[in-house]
């Protein structure tokens, strides 16, 4: 929240108003309660709100309809027919069309929700900034009979008015914070929501893309549930780069490209296809990445286990969820790689040949390549790379050397493992206290929702340590511990130091961030 909005100007004048009791203080409460009547109250139109949540509620209806129709439609017996660029099923266009319909619903019904509580939210908060007022406008009339401009009138001071007086400024000063405090919060949720929920319009990332709109159904689609799409493998950033990379390419690369996802042996194996080619990789990289797949290509859980390590999921808070291989964790072990091995993670999450060379070595479905154990050695290797190549040479010298890696190099690292891969460039962003950490969330959280894994420190006494936060989902946030497991955690624990909600030993306080740009 700026500056300038009335809420910071309401809570430094309730700093003030609460030192301001006594004789010699009148004058500057007097002043005090002039200026904290003139601040404007929570704008919004309550009424206007609930119309366009009565609109969103009758679009709901309507596409909850067509979702009755498709529906219909698929449980008919249906020829085997195929259509698109890339060749895929009717059957499998329809009922992708009908997963999409059934969460564009709850889609619409989650905005109108969000809509009226917004209204309720601000119908609130206007009423009790109007209630505050009532007591500040008694106490100036009262200070008014006791001052002369800003100084103290001797004739007419009268002590209980005093007391009267710094007892309802503080009331109706409070009532006044309060209101605004919690539109804003209100309000600051609700975005995230919408943001949240934006984020999952996946059709129209690739709307730009020179492949037919079924295509690019079952490619948004690949990987999501009926009502939710955290598991789909098309994350939004990787289908605005994928889409970008398509258009941009040759016409002889491009029908080489259509012709690979022709070939594909499912929806998800399309998908992967199309998250090599948002990674950043030329069409021959693709091809021998096609080739080494293709025999998996319409085996899901394998594509799932080999080429997208940290799936989403939607566990209770404060519950570990273990990150294995082949019963192998993603995990720093016991050397102090943090950094390295969140940075790794989050590289494999992004780049599906990376993730392929950590899990097969380049060799899938052999078993001296293929396994747990040999998964554990490269993994290793990779983190050892990363440490030691983004760390500076004094950092090893004996005696007066540290183990671990700062920030900066934090960042460092993310612009050349991952974001090489994504298009993004990451910054160190320093976090000091509860009002600084609530105000990047927003962007923590726009960052997560649209696909881009995100690096933060927490420290305390007894040092700090970097994770990754990988999800988001309404006021919780699924972070990726490099000790070998992910967790959700409430954003008020970010917000207020209590970051050992994800694990024992994991220091207290959120720190700060690497935020892609």
């Amino acid at each position: 929240m700026s500056d300038d909005t009335p809420l910071p100007r309401l809570k430094e004048l309730q700093g003030g108003i609460a030192g301001q009791n006594g004789m010699w203080n009148s004058g500057a409460l007097h002043y005090s309660l002039r200026n904290a009547i003139q601040v404007s109250g929570p704008s919004g139109y309550p009424s206007g709100l609930e119309s366009l949540a009565g609109d969103y509620r009758r679009a709901e209806k309507v596409l909850d309809e067509a979702l009755l129709a498709i529906g219909e439609i698929r449980r008919q017996r249906l020829p085997r027919v195929w259509a698109g660029d890339t060749q895929v099923a009717a059957t499998d266009a329809l009922a992708a069309a009908e997963r999409g319909l059934e969460r564009g619903v709850g889609v619409l019904g989650r905005i109108a929700k969000e809509l009226f509580r917004l209204a309720d939210a601000v119908g609130a908060a206007q009423k009790r900034d109007r209630d505050g007022l009532t007591p500040l406008h008694e106490a100036y009339g009262l200070t008014e009979e006791i001052t002369a401009g800003p100084f103290i009138d001797p004739l007419h001071y009268d002590g209980d008015k005093m007391h009267r007086a710094h007892q309802l400024a503080i009331a109706g000063i409070g009532d006044r914070v309060d209101a605004h405090s919690a539109l804003a919060e209100t309000s600051r949720e609700v975005s995230s929501t919408f943001h949240d929920l934006a984020s999952q319009a996946r059709l129209q990332r690739l709307a730009d893309s020179p492949l037919s709109a079924l295509d690019e159904l079952l490619l948004i689609d690949a990987g999501s549930s009926g009502t939710s799409v955290d598991g789909a493998i098309l994350t939004a950033a990787m289908a605005d780069r994928a889409a970008d990379r398509l258009a941009a390419m040759s016409e002889a690369d491009r029908a080489r490209m259509e012709q690979l996802l022709a070939g594909a042996g499912s929806p998800e194996h399309r998908a992967y296809l199309m998250r090599a080619l948002a990674a950043g990789y030329d069409i021959d990289k693709i091809t021998e990445f096609n080739r080494l797949i293709a025999p998996y290509g319409d085996d899901p859980a394998w594509l799932c286990a080999h080429l997208n390590p940290i799936g989403g999921d939607s566990a209770p808070s404060g519950q570990q969820r273990p990150t294995t291989f082949d019963g192998a964790q993603w995990t720093q072990g016991q050397y102090p790689t943090c950094v390295a091995s969140s940075t790794v993670t989050a590289r494999a999450m992004v780049d599906p040949l990376y993730a392929l060379e950590l899990t097969t070595g380049g060799h899938p479905g052999d078993p001296a390549y293929d396994n747990g154990e040999a998964f554990a050695r490269r993994l290793r290797d990779e983190q050892f790379r990363v440490y030691d190549g983004g760390r500076s040479w004094y950092q090893n010298l004996p005696l007066i050397g540290t183990d671990g890696m700062t920030n900066n190099q934090s960042a460092t690292v993310a612009d050349q493992e991952i974001g090489s891969h994504t298009g993004a460039d990451y910054e160190n962003r320093n976090v000091g206290n509860a009002d600084e950490r609530r105000a990047v969330l927003p962007e923590i959280e726009r960052a997560v929702d649209e696909g881009h894994p995100v690096p933060f420190s927490s420290r305390d006494g007894n040092g700090g340590h970097q994770m990754l936060i990988i999800g988001h989902d309404g006021d919780r946030l699924q972070i990726y511990n490099p000790w070998g497991y992910t967790v959700w955690v409430d954003e008020d624990d970010f917000v207020n130091g209590r970051l050992d909600s994800i694990g024992n030993g994991v220091p207290k306080e959120f720190t700060s961030v690497r935020l892609p740009k």
